[in-house]
């Protein structure tokens, strides 16, 4: 799950700052909890480099309330829900999902005006495909090979 295969269209032609804003958002949820766990940053470092940003160290400070304020200046509803799914999947990444961490994807699902229905959708599509790629892995015998 950490790496970033595809980058839809919408966040092609977002601008230079809501891709900013996309990505220390983010960075914003990654640190929320007070760790940022190896596989959340894999996530961040790949995306990042798809949207060839490059990953600056105030992404990493900026508050949540601060993130929050600036969260209205993404507009594009597809972008906004693409949001909501990567931060969804960092959120499941490292298998514990904090309070911290729902609470501020509910915050900025508000802010972007997205039903809370919607992030249940997107939740279930993203433990959903966790299953899969676990399910896939038992299949076809995959082992971790980092060790070897």
């Amino acid at each position: 799950m950490s790496e970033h295969k595809t980058i839809n269209n919408h966040l092609q032609i977002a601008s230079p700052e809501e891709k900013e804003i996309f990505l220390s958002t983010l960075c914003t949820l990654a640190q929320i909890d007070g760790k940022i766990k190896p596989e959340e940053m894999d996530f961040i470092e790949s995306l990042g480099k798809t949207m060839h940003l490059e990953l600056k160290p105030q992404f990493f400070t900026c508050s949540p309330k601060n993130c929050l304020s600036k969260i209205g200046c993404i507009k594009d509803r597809r972008l906004s829900l693409e949001l909501i799914k990567d931060m969804l999947t960092i959120a499941y990444t490292d298998n514990d999902f904090s309070d911290s961490e729902g609470h501020f994807i509910c915050d900025v699902g508000d802010a972007l005006k997205i039903e809370p229905q919607k992030i249940g959708e997107i939740s279930s599509w993203i433990i959903d495909h966790i299953i899969w790629l676990e399910q896939e892995a038992l299949i076809f015998e995959e082992t971790d090979r980092k060790g070897e």
